[in-house]
C-alpha cells in the first residue's frame, strides 16, 4: 500500500466498513513501512504569547478582560520561537 492523495468516495467507503481490527492491523503495516516502529515521536508545546489577549472568547482565561495569577507575556519573536523548535529537535 503506498501513501495516496486520490482516493475516491467508493474506496473511502470501503475502508470505513473494514472491521476494526483489520483497518488497525493495515494501518499498522503501511506506519511501520514509512517509520522506525520503536521510536516514539515527542512533541512539546510553548506558549509564544501569555495573557493580554483582546478576544472574549468567554471560556479563555488568556483574554484581558479576565484577573488571573498568570502574568501576561509580550508575543516571542520569531527567531526566539525558531531557537525553541530548534532545542526540541
Amino acid at each position: 500500500m503506498n501513501i495516496r492523495y486520490d482516493w475516491t468516495l467508493e474506496e473511502l467507503e470501503m475502508l470505513y466498513h473494514l472491521p476494526l481490527l483489520e483497518l488497525i492491523s493495515t494501518s499498522n503495516q503501511l506506519h511501520n513501512k514509512y517509520h522506525e516502529p520503536s521510536e516514539v515521536q515527542v512533541c512539546s508545546l510553548i506558549s509564544i504569547k501569555t495573557g493580554g489577549c483582546p478576544e472574549d472568547c468567554k471560556y479563555c482565561a488568556q483574554s484581558s478582560r479576565y484577573q488571573t495569577a498568570v502574568s501576561a507575556t509580550p508575543l516571542m519573536s520569531y527567531e526566539a520561537v525558531l531557537n525553541e523548535a530548534k532545542k526540541s529537535s
